[in-house]
């Protein structure tokens, strides 16, 4: 028998099994989802630091999801814990300090209520970083007093604040002055006092992609890319139709691996008051942070973000912008 011809087949029959072979792992592949791209939410903790910060005193006034910034150091021995209506000042002064990002405050509103009986407190002065702001009168129960702030009161960086009670006698045993509720600092030099009222300025739940600033201020998310990221993905509204955002992904200082390099997207309700913003990422990997810097402008504007997530090439939400290509 010739052996040759017996032979003859087999290239076709080992063609055929590779071809079956590539063909299931085709399949295979198709069927297997693949591992998605990493989630916003993670192990650490967002802050969020206001352009014109209300400091909440109040035990169970901050919200846990964030941490809201700038945070005060009370003076030791001045102050009792944080209760559920606030702190109380003790002795004939009280003083914190306060870092802050900006400088130009012209208004200061402290919500407070002095103690009542024989300790009762009739006035209280306000010191900023050795500017007399002067003194205002106090009446029982809560109330709101405005104190002007000079030009070059308040710097970036640290700030002392002093509450003095000219009242009170110094070389008494301290003893609780007045309950601070909130105290806000603010740009404008005609803030109405109900600029106080209303919940934390930023809000997050980030395991169902939703955000809420209402106040301006800059958000900071630490996340953590690999390769599979394509885009950050943003779904936005502007309540009351005034401000802008800029949305910046950065490489954090503890650099990954891949490129150093900023992306970044502006909106603005002049432009649309709602829409959707993708921000590139072409797959860069290591440790980065999700900036959003809002200016909200107009009092009770709000930035609503329904959506905030990290996208893969190939997602089905996936739109193609012309002008961000992928990198050769």
């Amino acid at each position: 028998m010739d052996s040759g011809r017996l032979l003859r087949p087999l290239p076709l029959v080992l063609i055929f099994l590779f071809a079956a072979v590539a063909v299931g792992d085709l399949v295979q592949m198709m069927i297997e989802e693949p591992p998605p791209p990493p989630e916003i939410a993670g192990t650490t903790i967002p802050y969020f630091e206001a352009l014109e910060p209300v400091i909440d005193f109040r035990s169970d006034g901050r919200d846990l999801a964030v941490e809201i910034r700038p945070i005060p150091e009370l003076a030791r021995g001045q102050w009792s814990a944080a209760k559920p209506q606030g702190v109380w000042a003790r002795g004939a002064t009280a003083e914190f300090r306060l870092e802050l990002a900006a400088a130009g405050y012209r208004e200061l509103i402290v919500e407070c209520q002095p103690a009542s009986g024989n300790r009762a407190v009739g006035t209280l002065r306000l010191n900023v970083n050795g500017f007399d702001l002067g003194v205002v009168d106090l009446v029982p129960g809560w109330h709101r007093y405005r104190f002007v702030l000079p030009g070059g009161a308040v710097h970036p960086g640290s700030n002392r604040v002093i509450l003095d009670f000219p009242d009170r006698d110094p070389t008494e045993r301290p003893q609780r002055a007045l309950l601070i509720r909130k105290i806000g600092w603010f740009l404008d030099d005609d803030v109405g006092v109900d600029v106080l009222d209303g919940g934390g300025p930023v809000s997050l739940d980030l395991s169902a992609e939703r955000v809420s600033i209402r106040r301006s201020g800059v958000l900071e998310i630490p996340i953590v890319l690999d390769d599979r990221t394509d885009a950050l993905q943003m779904r936005y509204r502007f309540r009351f139709g005034s401000g802008r955002a800029d949305v910046v992904v950065e490489q954090s200082e503890d650099r990954g691996v891949g490129q150093d390099h900023t992306m970044r997207a502006t909106v603005s309700a002049d432009e649309k008051s709602a829409g959707r913003i993708r921000v590139p990422l072409h797959g860069r990997r290591g440790a980065f942070v999700v900036r959003i810097r809002a200016d909200l402008g107009l009092a009770g504007s709000q930035l609503l973000i329904s959506s905030l997530r990290l996208v893969e090439e190939g997602d089905p939400t996936r739109r193609p912008w012309a002008a961000n290509p992928r990198p050769n």
